[in-house]
């Protein structure tokens, strides 16, 4: 009793002694509050309305967890920590539409994720506007067995400096350009999901300019007047000259998931090292215009010196003759990629109506356009019509014809479950139409801002030369013309059905 005594004497003599010094130099001010936008990375939260602290709170959502200050947690440093996560988990039933597959059914954890982000505002030290801002944020393999893909930190993670004058950060990201027409996609992450064309150049398993930049710098502007600019630059790090070789700090190829299609995983790319698509230095930039119904944007990206040596070989055809790519006619040349987009909301009578379009241009540079496969336009609508807690979607997306093809393919022309006569099936891709559209329509119910459960239904209509995919960024995996010896099979056409929930906490 003693011993509490005397620290109950010693406490209140404390608290006199903070009330004193708030008498003598009075409280600080207490900024208003701004509403959190999410996205904007320049808004700011309110301000400490306390002297400069000692010592760093740690704190879940604004409330302190712990504090050493004296008199009942009266002094804070205003550092807030966040934990934050997003589940998607589907079942699905899709059918490739190749010759010796059939309808499979299958579960995925798709675009999930768990993150933490801290940010520290600094104006109580004398700097006002400014915080030091961190993330780091990893994929969450809920439905499949985890791999470096969902190792901690492989999504955007970065540190960074918020300043009225806009934000500036460095670490890994999602490009400008992917992010400047991420909510014009109604059906991300499902196997409806726009990149199965839109940001992907040739098709197969990755989407070029719909990527995640690794050891990048960007700047984000801060808002004005519904403007907001974006510039992103990652470099190539690569000590081969034809960025051929791993990124120093890397293990994977530039320009591809891990253990993904040119990732220099084992039976994922030629021997020879990154020669499908890696590259050097990238830059991206974007503008997006946001006022009420209104957004437009405009974006741009550059690779430098893609790699694309492993589509140059000489290759033996069914009918006895071969293809051959001459060196050169691919080789290494930057590739780059612009778009423009629109959207607009309105109240039609029945509920709000969100409709949005993008015309996208990509290019290869000095290819022989019979082995180019890189170089093409694409079209992209969508509608979502709001009735109630219900969402009704769909969406169209086009790529047209590119000049050529620097690869073979199998003859699709097999009923299901035959065996392809041996070496009799291959044909020259650069020869055929390699135009495709894909289409999805989609159910989306709300049981609240963070809980949806959703059904989404989408045909990919390949032409005889293309060999797009269903679901190649963000469902945990692609639905792609491949035949059981990995072999690919162009002009399939993949129907899909798949159904899920998700929850924001």
């Amino acid at each position: 009793m003693r011993r509490l005594d005397k620290i109950e004497k010693e406490n209140a003599e404390l608290r006199q002694k903070l009330k004193d010094m708030s008498a003598t130099k009075g409280a600080a001010p207490v900024a208003a509050a701004t509403p959190a936008v999410k996205g904007n990375p320049v808004q700011h939260a309110a301000v400490a309305p306390s002297p400069a602290p000692e010592h760093a709170v740690v704190s879940i959502g604004g409330a302190p967890i712990y504090s050493k200050a004296p008199g009942g947690n009266a002094l804070i440093d205003n550092t807030t920590v966040t934990l934050y996560g997003h589940v998607d988990v589907s079942g699905d039933v899709f059918n490739p539409g190749v010759y010796d597959q059939g309808t499979k059914a299958g579960v995925s954890s798709n675009l999930t994720y768990f993150g933490v982000r801290a940010r520290h505002n600094l104006e109580a030290y004398g700097y006002p506007g400014w915080a030091a801002v961190a993330q780091f944020e990893s994929l969450i393999e809920v439905a499949a067995v985890p791999t470096e893909r969902a190792a901690f930190g492989t999504r955007d993670s970065f540190i960074g400096m918020e300043t009225p004058w806009g934000a500036l950060k460095a670490g890994k990201s999602d490009t400008p350009y992917k992010k400047s027409t991420a909510k014009f996609d109604p059906f991300s992450a499902t196997l409806g999901d726009y990149n199965s064309i839109m940001g992907n150049t040739g098709g197969d398993l990755r989407a070029e300019f719909d990527w995640r930049a690794a050891h990048a710098v960007w700047y984000e502007s801060p808002i004005w007047n519904g403007f907001q600019a974006t510039i992103m630059a990652s470099p190539g790090q690569n000590t081969a000259r034809d960025n051929s070789d791993f990124a120093l700090g890397d293990f994977n190829c530039p320009g591809t998931s891990a253990r993904g299609s040119g990732s220099g995983f084992p039976l994922t790319s030629a021997p020879e090292g990154c020669t499908d698509g890696s590259y050097g230095n990238l830059y991206s930039v974007s503008l997006v215009y946001n006022n009420g119904p209104f957004t437009a944007i405009g974006a741009y990206e550059l690779h430098e010196g893609t790699n694309r040596t492993g589509d140059e070989a000489v290759t033996p055809l069914g009918n006895g003759g071969v293809l051959t790519v001459p060196p050169g006619a691919v080789g290494i040349a930057n590739e780059w990629a612009a778009k423009v987009g629109a959207g607009y909301k309105f109240n039609d009578g029945i509920g709000s109506l969100q409709l949005y379009a993008i015309y996208e241009r990509m290019r290869r540079e000095h290819t022989v356009a019979a082995f180019d496969e890189r170089s093409r336009d694409g079209y992209f609508m969508s509608a979502t019509q709001t009735i109630g807690q219900w969402d009704v979607s769909g969406s169209w997306a086009h790529a047209n014809a590119s000049p050529g093809s620097p690869g073979t393919g199998i003859n699709n022309a097999f009923v299901a479950g035959a065996t392809a006569p041996a070496g009799a099936a291959d044909f020259a891709l650069n020869t055929l139409d390699s135009s495709a559209d894909q289409y999805a329509v989609g159910l989306k119910y709300h049981f609240s801002p963070f809980v949806s459960w959703y059904v989404v239904g989408s045909y990919l209509r390949n032409g005889p030369g293309a060999h797009y995919c269903l679901g190649v960024s963000g469902h945990g995996y692609g639905v792609c013309g491949r035949d059981a010896n990995n072999n690919v099979v162009a002009g399939n056409k993949a129907e899909a059905v798949t159904t899920g929930m998700t929850f924001d906490f």
